[in-house]
């Protein structure tokens, strides 16, 4: 099952090859789980004399029982994404394994009942 994925691109263009990349990373953080409802990727540029050309790319999962948030500011578009991409993907993995282990305990626990 595809995430309904969100983007909120402010004013900027990707590249249908990028757009495709985001969609498939993040259906591929949801294969063999349930936990994730949809996803959105906020991509802006940030404003100012120094951050000129600097993009800030958010994503943000719709993760059971909490949201999952990552974002990352960089020079390049993509580089912005990936690196949000990878601490949202970090943070899943933590989530999912506190969630296996707090069921693992509970088996434990009324097992020795």
């Amino acid at each position: 099952m595809a995430i309904n994925l969100e983007l909120h691109l402010d004013h900027l263009q990707i590249s249908d090859e990028t757009h495709e990349w985001i969609t498939s990373r993040v259906n591929k953080l949801e294969e063999g789980h349930t936990d994730i409802t949809g996803a959105h990727l906020s991509i802006k540029q940030l404003s100012g004399k120094p951050t000129v050309n600097e993009y800030e790319a958010t994503l943000t999962l719709y993760h059971r029982p909490d949201n999952i948030s990552g974002s990352h500011k960089s020079p390049l578009i993509p580089e912005a994404i990936q690196e949000a991409y990878s601490s949202v993907e970090r943070q899943l993995r933590k989530a999912r394994s506190a969630i296996r282990d707090r069921r693992k305990r509970a088996r434990r626990t009324s097992g020795e009942e």
